[in-house]
């Protein structure tokens, strides 16, 4: 795990090469590893991840198989999404970029595939229309995949299809590139050959993450070994989830709901 315990949001500028971690040497070579919130063994997770897979015969077609599965699921917000596990998120049917994530690696190792999840720092104009954070950055996890000896990332799962088409509507009519969970040029698609992401583009460097905190096996060790994020675990700012991520479900709900249904 690599990450810098220092940082201060507004110290840094815009990290506009952090890709360049995705395929620097690294101290750990194997992510397959089990952890509490993955539980790459459970029957449940093992079984999901051989149903939709089956007829895939190469690991670039169980990742995408597997990642396409997480895009189903709506965009949700699960209070405590630092401690959710993967099959909590199974059982609650939806999550967000911490919970999705969680489960998407949960799949992809138990199929032996290396993964990992990465955060980063956003500024917060990407959540405009869903929940106001007060001008705080905000930590982004997004999933990379070891295929073929390249990491390639993608956090374009988060968002649901039909979420993602609301949301691009509406940062059109209102001439905005961030807002409502998405960038108004973000992918929501993955073909398991290069990076995708919704949230920000690489081609708006105003997007892109301030940022860059290193590769985790799960949430909950990031926010326990980040001592700037590790206040995130304590009772008051759970609580103000908890009522916080009720707003957001809400509103992605009204929003979710202005558009008609649409497959990709």
């Amino acid at each position: 795990m690599k990450g810098d315990s220092n940082f201060a949001p507004s110290s840094q500028p815009p990290a506009h090469s952090f890709l360049r971690a995705l395929n620097e040497p690294e101290d750990r070579q194997n992510w397959l590893c089990n952890t509490p919130l993955l539980e790459t063994g459970h029957p449940k997770i093992r079984l999901l991840a051989a149903k939709l897979t089956q007829l895939k015969r190469t690991p670039r077609e169980q990742a995408v198989a597997c990642y396409e599965y997480i895009r189903r699921l709506p965009f949700g917000c699960i209070a405590d999404s630092t401690g959710t596990s993967a099959l909590a998120v199974l059982r609650a049917g939806m999550g967000d970029c911490h919970t999705k994530s969680t489960l998407l690696i949960a799949l992809l190792r138990s199929l032996g595939i290396q993964s990992r999840l990465r955060f980063v720092t956003l500024k917060p104009d990407f959540l405009h229309g869903i929940i106001d954070t007060g001008g705080q950055p905000i930590e982004h996890g997004y999933t990379e995949v070891l295929l073929d000896g390249e990491w390639l990332a993608t956090d374009s799962y988060v968002v649901d299809v039909r979420l993602a088409m609301a949301a691009k509507t509406r940062l059109k009519i209102e001439q905005r590139t961030l807002g409502f969970g998405m960038h108004r040029d973000g992918a929501i698609t993955w073909d398991g050959r290069g990076n995708s992401f919704a949230q920000f583009t690489l081609a708006d460097t105003a997007s892109m993450p301030l940022h860059d905190w290193g590769a985790f096996d799960d949430p909950y060790q990031f926010y326990s070994k980040v001592p700037y994020v590790r206040e995130r675990l304590s009772l008051g700012s759970r609580f103000k989830w908890l009522v916080g991520a009720g707003l957001v479900n809400r509103r992605v709900r009204e929003l979710r709901g202005k558009v008609p249904p649409r497959k990709v």
